[in-house]
């Protein structure tokens, strides 16, 4: 009787720390759900409160870079008609030559460079090509690659673009005459690049 009396206490027992704990658990992720919910709203200390709280961990992707890929887009995509690589293309956007002694670059600062020049180079691919160039992440990552590889950057010769699309690179003097009329009906007829429209 004393052991089956031990047992039934025992229960008697977890049974009380069960509905205490499912009391507190009821309350305690529902307060902080309603917490979570409000971060993001204002409200006076969410921002502190959200601060305060560890970041939830998030595992960061990176596309496989390839710079030779890159360097294929860099031609068919028409970034070689406003920028240079290697003396080859047009002067009008920055020159993207990698340093002789580069070994390696961070795609997200490219990334943060385009995003800079992002305005301008699309007013300028919409006058040049009639639309703006779509890049995604791999396009971004391979174009980063090349502009980063000086072995793969020497690979880049006139001779190695097709005759018809050296005409398009564009030199300063060009746009500062702003004579834009001609150069709109010549985003409709880009040499190599009626797929990619």
């Amino acid at each position: 009787m004393r052991h089956s009396s031990g047992v039934v206490a025992l229960a008697i027992g977890a049974i009380a720390v069960a509905a205490c704990s499912k009391q507190s658990a009821d309350q305690t992720p529902q307060g902080e759900a309603q917490d979570e919910a409000k971060i993001g709203a204002y409200e006076p200390g969410s921002v502190e409160r959200g601060l305060a709280r560890p970041p939830a961990e998030m595992r960061v992707e990176a596309p496989d870079a390839n710079a030779r890929r890159g360097r294929i887009l860099f031609t068919t995509k028409g970034c070689i008609i406003c920028h240079q690589v290697n003396g080859v293309g047009g002067a009008v956007a920055p020159n993207l030559d990698a340093a002789p002694e580069a070994n390696a670059i961070n795609p997200l600062e490219f990334s943060a460079r385009i995003w800079r020049g992002a305005q301008a180079m699309a007013a300028l691919q919409e006058v040049e090509l009639g639309y703006v160039i779509d890049l995604d992440a791999q396009d971004i990552a391979d174009l980063a690659a090349f502009a980063g590889n000086p072995q793969e950057q020497a690979l880049l010769t006139k001779e190695s673009v097709p005759e018809p699309l050296r005409s398009w690179f564009i030199n300063a003097p060009i746009w500062e005459a702003e004579e834009w009329s001609e150069y709109r009906l010549r985003g409709e007829r880009i040499p190599g690049l009626e797929e990619d429209r």
